[in-house]
């Protein structure tokens, strides 16, 4: 039985004046193939593949994941494009300074994550379609993301409808700038014919100073679900799930993911 192969390249992102690692997971037999495949687009690409370049040693197993569910005829073969962050993650993944910081301790933290989005869209996309045998229709053009991964994931798929048609939304951290991401995406509008799979844990946070931080998670995803149905989407996967903020829960939490995602063709 052959394995997905991970491929690693880079490429120039303004954002951070410098080249970011780009992990690129391919299906098995892709180099004997002439198929297209779907395509998965996420963030945090050191923690996606490979325990050793994981965060907190500990990745989202999606290779493993993907091997099961695929053996298992559970999903269809996908290539899952990984997007290693900055050290300043934070001020990339946010298109606005975060109010809730500035409130609680006076500092002036994010504001970068347009020209990040920007990125993605006319520089990555473009490369990765040219490179690799990848569907272009957006029903096959996925992007997902953790906390603030989830955060500028919605931002990029709200703003590009035409490109993404699939988005997972994995721990969202929308408490950093709640008010403009809402407004964002009032004034841009959902399409009614994306997808999204929401998933929030109640330990979410380890904040002793702002106690009610869990139940912040819970509400924001909670009231993101509920504008979006205000918006008329129709295929909405919501998960409460009894886990914490780390890789360990979104590894078990992607696989459900992929199941959703292949219960249409896509």
């Amino acid at each position: 039985m052959m394995n997905p192969r991970l491929i690693k390249e880079t490429l120039w992102i303004d954002t951070t004046r410098d080249m970011r690692t780009v992990r690129i997971l391919l299906p098995p037999g892709y180099e004997t193939s002439q198929k297209t495949y779907p395509v998965l687009y996420m963030h945090d690409g050191q923690n996606l593949f490979e325990d050793h370049t994981a965060y907190d040693g500990q990745s989202w197993g999606i290779v493993e994941t993907l091997i099961d569910l695929q053996d298992r005829g559970l999903v269809e073969e996908l290539i899952v494009v990984g997007i290693d962050n900055a050290p300043n993650r934070v001020f990339e993944y946010t298109p606005w300074v975060s109010d809730t910081i500035k409130e609680r301790h006076g500092e002036t933290v994010g504001g970068h994550g347009d020209r990040y989005a920007q990125w993605v869209v006319e520089t990555l996309i473009p490369a990765i379609e040219t490179r690799y045998r990848v569907r272009k229709d957006p029903a096959a053009r996925m992007i997902a993301g953790s906390s603030l991964g989830a955060y500028i994931s919605v931002y990029i798929a709200v703003k590009h409808p035409e490109l993404f048609g699939v988005v997972g939304v994995f721990s969202l951290a929308s408490w950093f700038n709640e008010k403009d991401w809402l407004d964002h995406i009032r004034q841009c509008g959902v399409s009614p014919g994306q997808r999204y799979f929401i998933s929030i844990g109640d330990q979410e946070s380890s904040d002793d100073d702002v106690p009610d931080f869990n139940q912040i998670y819970i509400n924001n995803s909670r009231t993101f679900k509920t504008l979006l149905t205000e918006q008329g989407v129709l295929d909405i996967c919501y998960l409460e799930t009894h886990d914490i903020h780390h890789e360990s829960a979104w590894r078990k939490v992607f696989a459900d993911f992929m199941i959703w995602v292949n219960k249409k063709s896509v």
